[in-house]
């Protein structure tokens, strides 16, 4: 009777120990899998995204009957240990950010490049107008070639590629990026015109100063005073889509401004605290290929810095590398004369610059 009791004892602690295996591998597949579908693995074009590269200086050698110089043994250093990156995240992280207008599958209206350091803790977040002129990678998409830059991810979505996944438009963007800039990115966040009012409006809204007015009666007649003011999530938005005088290079350096002050209003002692849950609440309203673990190691990143303001970086149009142009681009199918932004090698040299923080905004 005791040997069967042991026994059935033994059987259901075994059985626990299974379940609980199980549960637990069930779990961190859960809490590393990406939230939406990854992007493909990215590799610069030569000719259209590789930067190009400097030939070696040839040293000459000494001829064979020189007799060889004494060398005086130079003090070897000891190396400085690389520090490890913090909240168990890698090294560093490329993110893809894109703002659209009405859902996930419109036209890219913002777009940046955003690097996270996790070793120093420092973020560079890197603009790219949407009104650049690109080429499409050919061996990716049938759609012809030039376009602007916001057409690649629109292109991509499953309104114009049947049977594409939900980040087809992230993916096509990505490799846009790639073939035109050599730009490699490791994920994605898209956020809709709702999902951004929605997360202002979340925090509190934002307080930002205007040093003018800024009007246009074209977006729903706004017309914002000089002055601090307090904005909610709707007027946040309409405020970052204004680029009525300023084209999209100034509606660029205003974005940023809004961005810095969501910026310290996320890390305020009152919503700081809270992040981890509202990651969770408000998931719904971004599309992303991050795991959960990931948006963690994010998260745990921005609760690290003792002074978010002195951790990221900005950057602004370079303008003088850029210019306006009216030239035969597609949209879509359809070729017409519009507004774009001509850039060249000294243009795609900057942006590696600034994502790989080797200069300052």
């Amino acid at each position: 009777m005791q040997r069967k009791t042991w026994l059935l004892g033994a059987a259901v602690a075994g059985g626990s120990l299974v379940i609980g295996i199980v549960v637990g591998v069930f779990l961190m597949k859960v809490w590393t899998r990406p939230l939406a579908p990854s992007l493909p693995t990215l590799v610069p074009t030569a000719t259209q995204g590789a930067l190009p590269t400097q030939a070696p200086t040839q040293v000459p050698t000494q001829a064979a009957t020189a007799a060889p110089p004494t060398a005086t043994p130079a003090p070897t250093n000891t190396p400085t240990p690389t520090p490890a990156p913090m909240c168990g995240g890698p090294a560093s992280m490329n993110i893809l950010a894109i703002g659209t207008n009405r859902g996930f599958y419109d036209l890219a209206d913002v777009i940046r490049v955003i690097r996270v350091d996790f070793v120093t803790g420092d973020v560079y977040v890197v603009p790219l107008p949407r009104d650049l002129k690109v080429d499409l990678p050919p061996k990716i998409t049938t759609y012809p070639s030039p376009q602007k830059l916001n057409e690649g991810y629109f292109l991509g979505t499953p309104v114009w590629q049947w049977g594409a996944p939900r980040s087809g438009g992230a993916a096509l963007l990505a490799q846009t990026l790639s073939y035109n800039f050599g730009i490699t990115t490791d994920h994605y966040v898209v956020v809709s015109g709702k999902g951004f009012r929605d997360l202002v409006d979340a925090v509190g809204g934002v307080q930002i100063y205007l040093p003018a007015p800024v009007v246009d009666p074209g977006q729903a007649h706004a017309n914002f005073p000089a002055g601090p003011q307090t904005l909610d999530g709707y007027h946040t938005w309409l405020l970052a889509r204004i680029r009525k005088n300023v084209g999209d290079p100034g509606r660029i350096e205003r974005q940023n401004m809004i961005l810095k002050a969501l910026l310290d209003r996320v890390t305020s002692p009152a919503i700081l605290p809270r992040l981890p849950e509202m990651a969770k609440l408000y998931s719904s309203l971004v599309m992303t290929d991050l795991s959960p673990q990931q948006i963690s190691q994010l998260i745990c990143l921005l609760q690290k810095m003792d002074n978010p303001k002195a951790h990221f970086h900005f950057y602004a149009v370079p303008r003088d590398l850029l210019k306006e142009s009216a030239e035969s681009v597609y949209a879509g199918q359809v070729k017409n004369i519009r507004d774009v932004l001509l850039w060249d090698e000294r243009y795609k040299q900057w942006l590696h610059d600034a994502i790989e923080g080797k200069i300052k905004p």
